[in-house]
């Protein structure tokens, strides 16, 4: 029995057309509609809906109906299994297989004979580039010092150049990390 004779609907009914079959037999075969019937009764009438449950499952969602379509009519079509056996399999370890009039894949063939898409791997970075993003820290760290021994010896000129350190390094902090996603941006 299909999902169409479960409902009792064509397989051309549009989709009120099920709906309608599927609460008129959910309402004459619902369980909680025969509690005070027998045993047998009642398992007939929760076996028939757990039918009709799965039934409308299929045929209430229409890409779930069309799936079921095209599957029934390969089953009952030998021919259409037949022509299905004579196209191209995919062949074991590839992904996939181009189909005709399908040549995307050739202007992509390394990452489709790899069967991966990674990225290329990143350039090694620089020393200098190394350096530079050290920067920020060695002008805190010199600012740190530099206001210490201002601070020990009374000296202004050593405190003004340890705010300047600390104010060169706050704009690196912020600067370079910005340098850094611009320059990956351009890559």
């Amino acid at each position: 029995m299909n999902h169409y004779d479960a409902l009792g609907v064509a397989p051309g009914a549009d989709a009120g057309e099920i709906r309608r079959a599927y609460l008129q037999a959910a309402r004459r075969h619902h369980p909680d509609f025969h509690a005070d019937a027998d045993p047998a009764t009642r398992a007939a009438n929760a076996a028939r809906m757990q039918l009709l449950n799965q039934a409308w499952e299929v045929l209430g969602d229409p890409a779930a109906r069309a799936r079921y379509d095209r599957d029934r009519l390969v089953a009952e079509d030998p021919g259409v299994a037949r022509r299905a056996a004579r196209e191209p399999g995919v062949p074991e370890g590839k992904g996939w297989t181009p189909r005709i009039d399908d040549d995307g894949w050739m202007h992509d063939f390394d990452a489709w004979a790899n069967e991966r898409d990674e990225p290329a791997p990143d350039a090694p970075p620089s020393a200098r580039r190394g350096l530079a993003l050290v920067a920020p820290v060695a002008l805190f760290a010199a600012a740190g010092v530099s206001l210490f021994l201002g601070a020990l010896y009374s000296a202004r000129p050593m405190i003004a150049v340890a705010a300047i350190l600390l104010v060169l390094s706050a704009g690196l902090f912020v600067l370079l990390p910005l340098f850094e996603m611009a320059r990956g941006r351009r890559r």
